[in-house]
């Protein structure tokens, strides 16, 4: 089309026309900035403006219900209903406003039309981990189970790292580890490492136990990280018998390296001959300051390699950080040995092991002799019998801190070949 502009009439018609359009324009741009600028402003009141002159902003109208649902001093769950109302017939194909009118009207006590919202979210989002996340908590909340754990674990699915939080949606929502092991955790490792991992976290052991025997029920590997941990505890609960027959099922299910087993002796790799477990029935090795530990692959009593710890003569160390727990009989009599080496080694007090009931030390307490200074090869050895309550033993390499003015331990030990032995009963009637 074309526009005559030759008259001087035309021409004055087509400018009055660009300036009207130009002012509109203005003014419609002028309003989006002044509605944008009290937008993010601090004050909800500029907010409330900001709405009214862009009624077609759904952000807007969230913004201002998302104050007015948790604002503690002004707070208003039924305005913020409307405003989040107003939100989703601006925009009803937004999946996140559906949400938060979904929360809203949970919040009002309205769970049918919450429940409505929370399904407008999942139709616009349906593969959404926080849409399936949010409806599954709303319908477990509402008591509706089994829907909610299948929405729970729709989210899982797409985001593996909500597992955690899931477990504590749905133990608080029912404390059911059969419903959450069957209809929840889908069917890999890393969902069942989290799941125990949160219910050793909360203390929780029967139903981490149950999760360490599904795992292994459906076929799934474990790791020697998720076994330890659960021995753990469950020794710290004096639950001896389910500790021992967890680390046994780790041991077989990981291949973990253990000693051909020669000579009976309980103490797991007391020749030091394979890697630390550093937990369950394996050695532990606390850090501190003033002593470090390595394997030693050039000096051994038996076999390729020993323990070394070196002391640097910077602390008068109270030191029991090298140990072990062995799990034993009551009224049994055992013979405990081990092999020793030192190297100037400093100060009056210096390494031996300890061998001790950590849960009835009345029961059973036994020292080996004091070794300083630089030493070879020594066998240390003690005999003794374990309390009618003893099933658990503590052996720790030992030292006391001393009294005399030089005291910082200086020095290296080696250990090799720790073994604890079941002494068989004499007939009655023999003598010694």
């Amino acid at each position: 089309m074309r526009i005559d502009l030759t008259s001087l009439r035309s021409r004055a018609i087509f400018s009055s026309v660009l300036l009207l359009l130009a002012g509109g324009l203005a003014v419609s741009g002028g309003r989006v900035w002044l509605a944008w600028h009290w937008s993010v402003s601090s004050k909800p009141e500029l907010w409330r403006k900001a709405a009214r002159l862009e009624p077609g902003n759904a952000d807007y109208w969230s913004r201002l219900g998302l104050y007015r649902q948790w604002d503690p001093d002004h707070g208003d769950i039924h305005r913020a209903v409307r405003d989040f109302q107003r939100a989703t017939r601006t925009d009803p194909r937004s999946a996140g406003l559906w949400m938060e009118l979904g929360d809203a009207y949970q919040a009002s006590g309205d769970s049918v039309r919450a429940g409505e919202a929370y399904e407008k979210a999942q139709a616009d989002y349906p593969i959404s981990s926080e849409v399936a996340w949010r409806y599954g908590s709303f319908l477990l909340y509402a008591g509706k189970y089994s829907e909610g754990y299948a929405e729970i674990r729709r989210a899982l699915v797409v985001q593996p790292s909500l597992t955690a939080s899931a477990i504590s949606e749905c133990w608080q929502a029912n404390q059911s580890i059969a419903s959450i092991l069957n209809e929840v955790l889908p069917g890999k490792p890393e969902y069942y490492r989290a799941a125990l991992s949160f219910f050793l976290s909360q203390q929780l052991l029967d139903p981490a136990l149950a999760v360490w025997n599904r795992q292994l029920a459906v076929g799934l590997p474990v790791e020697m990280g998720q076994a330890i941990p659960l021995v753990n505890a469950l020794i710290d609960r004096g639950r001896m018998a389910e500790a021992r027959q967890v680390w046994m099922q780790a041991l077989k299910a990981t291949s973990w390296p253990r000693d051909p087993g020669d000579g009976g002796s309980l103490v797991f790799n007391g020749d030091f001959e394979h890697a630390i477990a550093n937990g369950g029935f394996g050695w532990r090795e606390i850090t501190v300051s003033g002593a470090r530990f390595a394997a030693d692959n050039r000096i051994a009593h038996s076999g390729s390699q020993s323990m070394r710890i070196e002391f640097d003569g910077t602390a008068n160390l109270d030191f029991q950080n090298l140990f072990q727990y062995v799990p034993v009989r009551p009224a049994t009599r055992y013979h405990f040995s081990a092999y020793l080496r030192t190297e100037e080694i400093s100060t009056d007090s210096g390494i031996r092991f300890e061998v001790l009931d950590p849960r009835h030390p009345s029961e059973v307490q036994v020292l080996t002799p004091n070794l300083v200074g630089t030493n070879p090869w020594t066998l240390v050895q003690a005999d003794f019998a374990t309390g009618a309550d003893t099933d658990l033993l503590e052996i720790a390499l030992k030292r006391v801190p001393t009294r005399k003015f030089d005291n910082k331990l200086r020095g290296t030990v080696w250990v090799d070949d720790v073994a604890l032995v079941p002494v068989p009963a004499l007939p009655k009637g023999s003598s010694r």
